[in-house]
């Protein structure tokens, strides 16, 4: 048994419990306190500000305006330590050359080229945050530049996949590439979690085959909206897809194979991304990104819980 909440307080908010700091507390009444990824497991791969697991150490590795990095973790309560953060970064700009994998699978999101990495703090010093609730996030699109993070893994196991993520948009008229594993051929095509384009909708496609029916795919029925926090949360396997975004379903479904053989997802060890297509760089993400996860196991956590727990965290709708 895990708790969320102590007293109608939701945990991650909680700093002591009796004048004792959470993280040295194993247990209350003889319970111990979960963290999102203990509540919703199989992970493959976990990036936040926030602590998803109990034993993450690191949100992200930050490079302040002197060159200088610093490994930024997570305060008592389990939030980005931005006091750190402000240390190390003073009254200039952060920018984030890793994103930690809380999953445990060591699948960190990196970035080598210093101009292409994206912001948490700006020119000024100040954190950046979502425009409605001022959640930390990173900043993808800083300047109008180019700006992601990539590694080289596998993301499923063939059968399905859930992705969760706190994201907000700047602009939503242009095709882009939020989190996606793709490539130009369509044997190698994993998966793509991105913006339309003029069509300014959502969606979640995964490849299931090189046939033009075989492109798995659940997106949004309204059109997403600039500066609006959103929490979206899909699931794609061989048989069906949903989409949920801040808790509304959008279920389009359409292109699934069916339950044979050639339902199975592709995957292998590839290029993923966070902020644009990995293989060409096209599709650049213009927004603001606070958490992804993704999940590929026998059996995937529940859509609605996941969502639930996100929004008793992000409180967006």
């Amino acid at each position: 048994m895990s708790i969320s909440k102590l007293s109608g307080v939701t945990y991650s908010s909680i700093n002591k419990i009796s004048g004792v700091t959470k993280s040295g507390v194993a247990k209350v009444k003889g319970i111990v306190p979960s963290y999102f990824l203990d509540d919703h497991a199989g992970s493959v791969c976990a990036y936040s500000l926030r602590q998803l697991s109990s034993t993450a150490t690191y949100a992200i590795t930050v490079e302040n305006s002197s060159g200088a990095t610093a490994d930024i973790g997570f305060t008592a309560a389990g939030g980005l330590d931005t006091s750190a953060l402000t240390t190390h970064c003073g009254s200039n700009y952060g920018r984030v050359s890793k994103w930690w994998d809380q999953s445990g699978n060591s699948n960190h999101m990196e970035q080598s080229t210093a101009a292409s990495r994206p912001y948490i703090v700006d020119a000024s010093g100040n954190l950046i945050t979502t425009t409605d609730s001022s959640i930390p996030a990173l900043d993808f699109y800083f300047s109008s530049t180019s700006r992601w993070l990539e590694d080289t893994f596998v993301t499923n196991n063939s059968d399905r996949l859930m992705l969760s993520l706190m994201a907000e948009f700047r602009s939503v008229t242009a095709g882009q590439y939020i989190f996606s594993q793709w490539t130009s051929s369509q044997s190698t095509q994993v998966f793509q979690m991105n913006i339309l384009g003029a069509a300014s909708d959502l969606r979640l496609a995964a490849r299931f085959g090189t046939g033009s029916k075989h492109l798995g795919r659940a997106q949004t029925n309204a059109q997403v909206a600039v500066n609006t926090e959103y929490l979206v949360v899909g699931s794609l396997d061989h048989a069906s897809g949903d989409l949920d975004v801040n808790g509304d379903t959008a279920d389009t479904d359409t292109g699934f194979p069916g339950s044979s053989g050639a339902g199975l997802i592709n995957n292998g060890n590839i290029l993923v991304a966070i902020g644009r297509r990995p293989d060409n760089g096209a599709a650049q993400y213009t927004g603001f990104l606070s958490e992804v996860v993704m999940w590929s196991a026998a059996s995937l956590p529940t859509q609605n819980d996941v969502m639930t727990d996100m929004n008793t965290h992000y409180s967006v709708f």
